[in-house]
C-alpha cells in the first residue's frame, strides 16, 4: 500500500510538471567573444558553461546585433530594430528616449501566462521616465543599473560619476519603489547578480513559472575582475599573454562559477526538471582583447565576429541534445518561441483591443513580430 501510495504522488507532480509552462532563465552576456568559452577551444576557464553546453544544443550560428542595446530591444520584444527605434545604436544616459511604450516585452507577454518576472543586471532601454523603467515594462521586480554602459564592476559608479545599483518593485498603490544599494559598494556586480538569481529560485513559488532575464556586465569595460577570480589564470596562460587579456578571461571565469550555482540551486529546489536556460552574448567581443575566432571583426561590424555571438542552449525538456546545431537563429526569434512555450496567443494584430491587466497597468495589443519560434528546429534539429 506505501509503494502504491508512493507512486500516486510521482504521478501527481510529474502530472503537474507537465501541465506547468517552463522556468526561463535568459541569461545575456556583454560584449564576450565568439571563442572565448572552453568549448569553443579556448583557453579561457570556463567549465560549468562547457559542460551545460556539450550537454545541450550549441547555437552555431546565433545571430544579434553589432551592439549593446539593440540587442536587448530585439530579444525583449521580438523585433528588428528598424521597428523597435534602436536602428541607431545605442543611447547614452542623458538621452531622453528608450523602448518606445507601445512595445509588448517579453516579460509583459510572459505575465500574461501566470509567469513571475524578474530582471536583473545591465537595463540599458531607457529610464528618464518613470514608464520606461523595467518594472512598468512587465518585471516584477529589477536589481541592476538602470543607465547605460561603463559602470565601474565594485564600485558601482557610472562613467559621469552617478551611483547606480538599485533594487526596484512595485508597491501596494502601484507606485515605483526605488531602493539605492549603497551598502553594496566593493561588492563585485556579477556576484551581486548571481546572488539575487539565487535567491529568486529559492524563494520561488514552484506552482507558477518563473522567468528570469539575468543580464550580466561581463565582460564589459572597465576591465575588472576580483582577486579569485584572476588567481585563476596564475600559471595558466602563456608569458605573451597580456595583464587586460588575462584581466577578460578572469570576469568569464567568474561569470561561469556563477552559471554553475544558478544551476545547481535549480537542482537542489526543484526546479531544474522544467526549466530552459539560454546563454547569449549581446554582440562579438570588441577587439584585441577579446577572441571572435574564426570570424571576422569586432562589436560594431556587421562581419561575422561583430553579430554572431556565442550562445547555447540547456534543459531536460530537449529532445535532442549533446550536438552542435548549425541552423541559422537570431535573437528576435525567442520571444515567440517563449510565448508558444508558455502557452501563449499567437501575436495579436495591432488593432486588437483586449486590455487585461498586468502590473495594474492594461496591456497593450501585441506589434507584428519578426522572429519565428525556433524550439523544434533546435530541439529535434
Amino acid at each position: 500500500m506505501k509503494g502504491v501510495c508512493s507512486l500516486w504522488l510521482l504521478l501527481m507532480v510529474s502530472m503537474a510538471t507537465a501541465l506547468t509552462p517552463p522556468n526561463i532563465i535568459y541569461i545575456l552576456l556583454d560584449d564576450w567573444g565568439y571563442q572565448d568559452v572552453g568549448f569553443r577551444d579556448s583557453y579561457i576557464l570556463t567549465p560549468n558553461m562547457d559542460k551545460l553546453a556539450r550537454e545541450g544544443v550549441i547555437l552555431q550560428n546565433h545571430y544579434v546585433t553589432s551592439i549593446c542595446a539593440p540587442t536587448r530591444a530585439s530579444l525583449l520584444t521580438g523585433r528588428y530594430p528598424i521597428r523597435t527605434g534602436y536602428w541607431n545604436g545605442n543611447h547614452g544616459a542623458a538621452v531622453q528616449w528608450g523602448l518606445p511604450l507601445d512595445e509588448t516585452t517579453m516579460a509583459e507577454m510572459l505575465s500574461r501566462q501566470g509567469y513571475s518576472t524578474h530582471a536583473i543586471g545591465k537595463w540599458h532601454l531607457g529610464f528618464h521616465t518613470e514608464q520606461y523603467l523595467p518594472v512598468r515594462r512587465g518585471f516584477d521586480t529589477f536589481l541592476g543599473f538602470i543607465s547605460s554602459c561603463d559602470q565601474d564592476h565594485f564600485q558601482h559608479r557610472t562613467k559621469h560619476g552617478g551611483f547606480d545599483l538599485r533594487l526596484q518593485y512595485l508597491g501596494a498603490q502601484n507606485e515605483v519603489k526605488d531602493e539605492v544599494l549603497y551598502d553594496m559598494k566593493g561588492v563585485y556586480n556579477a556576484d551581486i547578480f548571481t546572488n539575487r538569481t539565487l535567491d529568486l529560485i529559492k524563494s520561488h513559488n514552484p506552482s507558477e513559472p518563473l522567468f528570469v532575464y539575468l543580464a550580466y556586465a561581463n565582460v564589459h569595460v572597465p576591465l575588472q575582475a576580483p582577486k579569485k577570480a584572476y588567481d585563476l589564470y596564475t600559471g595558466h596562460l602563456s608569458e605573451n599573454t597580456t595583464s587586460t587579456r588575462k584581466i577578460v578571461a578572469a570576469m568569464a571565469s567568474i561569470v561561469d562559477e556563477g552559471v554553475g550555482r544558478i544551476v545547481a540551486e535549480l537542482k537542489k529546489t526543484g526546479l531544474y526538471d522544467n526549466t530552459i536556460l539560454v546563454v547569449s552574448s549581446d554582440n562579438g567581443g570588441p577587439g584585441e582583447h577579446h577572441s571572435n575566432y574564426p570570424l571576422r571583426g569586432f562589436k560594431r561590424s556587421v562581419y561575422e565576429g561583430g553579430v554572431r555571438s556565442m550562445s547555447f542552449v540547456h534543459s531536460p525538456l530537449l529532445s535532442l541534445t549533446g550536438y552542435i546545431n548549425s541552423q541559422v537563429f537570431h535573437v528576435v526569434d525567442w520571444y515567440r518561441t517563449f510565448q508558444r512555450l508558455s502557452g501563449g496567443e499567437e501575436a495579436r494584430e495591432e488593432n486588437d483591443m483586449d486590455r487585461r491587466a498586468v502590473n495594474g497597468e492594461e496591456f497593450k495589443s501585441q506589434l507584428q513580430l519578426d522572429g519565428v519560434d525556433i524550439w523544434d528546429a533546435i530541439s529535434s534539429n
